[in-house]
């Protein structure tokens, strides 16, 4: 039986499996309705969740929410964030955790949920430049395409009782299954019915509302920042047609969004490579992406116990790839820091080949600033290998 047709019979039969609503986000609305809630409350709410309030003094303490010396405590961590955003933060914990763990397809999972969160990121943007509420704008971004985690989900349960599906098979399904599993989820959850608008309707033409519509206008924006390493005022104009200062206003806050995502991130589960050094998955590795320039300078990826060195030797504009003593998990989202330079890039890992006792990496540059994406290119000036006389 064709995917697609499995995971429409499931929704007859109301099998599909979803996550419970988040619990956390129950509580918090629940103290956020009384009118003498006091912040000890919203502590008391969250303090029994221990993966979201270690997310919660992350996001703290990132670029988007610091100020000043570290946060260590929830209280602070509550004044510095705002009563109003802890819903909507655990409802993307929630979605975190369903898009986290081992699996088959642990890596589709991982670039879905990176752009469920940077789409909530920018829909709530541009919420705010429309004057519209931001925190509604953040759950709609971020859950407009649940449907697709349910259908990876589903996917995963029926390679576990024996299926073998290939690339294109995963592709249909997620496509043609993926409105009618967000509904399944959206019912419940019991979601209000501008949520349900969004989750089942982002992709008609005309859209139906404003909300829908920012939503279908943050997806364009996180598809070209795959694409892309940057996203200029410019490009934004011609992207989006909004004015100037509201692309002024979004280029801005795009390079922040990496950091955000990482706060929420939980230890990687690292599958392990077959023998042919590719990471067991039935998804196909991404080919090397043609026409690198050779270049010669190195980068660090810094982690607690020891630094992970990568000689990168190709790059351009938007991507390096390098020799590693060790595999990285494609998909992930990771911040390096070039060697023998006062720089750091955020990138996606797209790639990881096994070479003898190495691994060539390969990795794309992800919201990085203008500023950053100038700086970069000057490094591949410097960099570039020129042949001999």
């Amino acid at each position: 039986m064709e995917l697609g047709d499995m995971l429409a019979e499931a929704v007859r039969k109301d099998s599909i499996r979803v996550p419970p609503y988040p619990m956390t986000a129950m509580k918090l609305q629940q103290v956020l309705s009384k009118s003498d809630y006091a912040q000890s409350d919203l502590v008391n709410a969250m303090r029994t969740d221990a993966v979201f309030t270690g997310n919660l003094l992350r996001l703290a303490n990132s670029p988007f929410y610091r100020r000043g010396e570290a946060v260590t405590s929830l209280q602070v961590a509550v004044g510095r964030i705002g009563a109003k955003e802890l819903t909507r933060l655990a409802m993307a914990a929630t979605v975190t955790q369903a898009s986290s763990g081992a699996g088959p397809l642990a890596q589709l999972r991982r670039g879905l949920w990176r752009q469920s969160l940077s789409a909530a990121l920018v829909t709530e943007a541009l919420s705010k430049v429309d004057g519209a509420d931001g925190g509604e704008g953040f759950v709609a971004g971020l859950l407009h395409d649940v449907g697709k985690l349910l259908v990876v989900g589903s996917i995963e349960d029926a390679i576990a009782k024996g299926a073998s599906p290939d690339s294109a098979a995963i592709a249909r399904a997620l496509e043609s299954q993926h409105l009618a599993l967000g509904r399944v989820l959206a019912a419940r959850w019991q979601l209000p019915e501008a949520l349900v608008t969004v989750i089942t309707r982002h992709h008609e033409d005309p859209l139906p509302d404003a909300l829908t519509k920012r939503v279908a206008l943050a997806d364009r924006i996180v598809d070209a920042l795959e694409q892309q390493a940057t996203l200029t005022t410019n490009d934004l104009s011609a992207l989006t047609g909004l004015a100037a200062p509201a692309c002024e206003a979004l280029a801005q806050m795009l390079p922040g969004i990496p950091a955000t995502i990482t706060a929420f991130e939980t230890e990687s589960v690292e599958p392990e490579p077959s023998s042919t050094g590719a990471f067991t998955t039935p998804l196909p590795a991404m080919a090397p992406k043609p026409g690198l320039r050779e270049v010669a300078f190195s980068v660090e990826l810094k982690r607690a116990n020891k630094p992970l060195h990568v000689d990168v030797c190709r790059a351009d504009a938007t991507t390096f790839s390098g020799l590693s003593r060790e595999a990285l998990e494609p998909n992930r989202l990771l911040e390096f820091e070039v060697v023998g330079a006062s720089m750091k890039v955020w990138a996606v890992v797209q790639r990881a080949r096994k070479i003898g006792e190495l691994f060539d990496l390969e990795c794309s540059l992800y919201a990085a600033s203008p500023e950053i994406a100038r700086a970069w290119q000057q490094l591949l000036e410097r960099s570039v290998v020129r042949p001999a006389a």
